[in-house]
């Protein structure tokens, strides 16, 4: 079953993605699936959320791309690090378009019953895309917290 839903997972990327194919959304996830993808923050339930985020991903960057960095399985579990390439047509995030090619990474963990997404999870890199594309990010120069400050003495 692993390497089938490996298949299965390539073939979301392929096709919704690279694709455009927005209308398998509705096939390959469940109606009920469950949704902890950043990105996502309101109604985390069902396919909807899913096609709102890969249409204004697909609108920012008409000319994305979704490479398959690496992928395991086990189960009904699949963990993929894939990496989106693209240039950046959208307007929004504190920059105007432009035709730079941009590229950040994401990880996607999914659990896979009867042939659908029945949950997902998804961590991006937010910080080097807005990098990538000009945006003004601020730098990080807090200390590191002690233990104290975590409740242990």
């Amino acid at each position: 079953m692993s390497e089938e839903n490996k298949a299965f997972v390539r073939r979301l990327y392929e096709e919704v993605y690279n694709n455009g194919r927005i209308d398998l959304i509705n096939e390959m996830y469940a109606q009920d699936v469950e949704l902890h993808i950043a990105g996502i923050l309101e109604d985390p339930f069902g396919p909807e959320p899913i096609k709102q985020l890969v249409t204004m991903t697909r609108m920012a960057f008409p000319s994305i791309h979704v490479t398959v960095d690496d992928i395991i399985a086990a189960e009904d579990r699949v963990a993929a690090c894939i990496s989106f390439t693209g240039a950046f047509q959208g307007i929004g995030m504190g920059t105007s378009p432009r035709a730079n090619l941009s590229w950040w990474r994401r990880i996607d963990v999914y659990r896979i019953q009867l042939g659908r997404v029945v949950e997902q999870w998804g961590d991006r890199d937010d910080f080097t895309m807005l990098q990538r594309l000009g945006v003004a990010v601020p730098a990080f120069n807090d200390p590191k917290p002690t233990p104290r400050e975590f409740g242990r003495l």
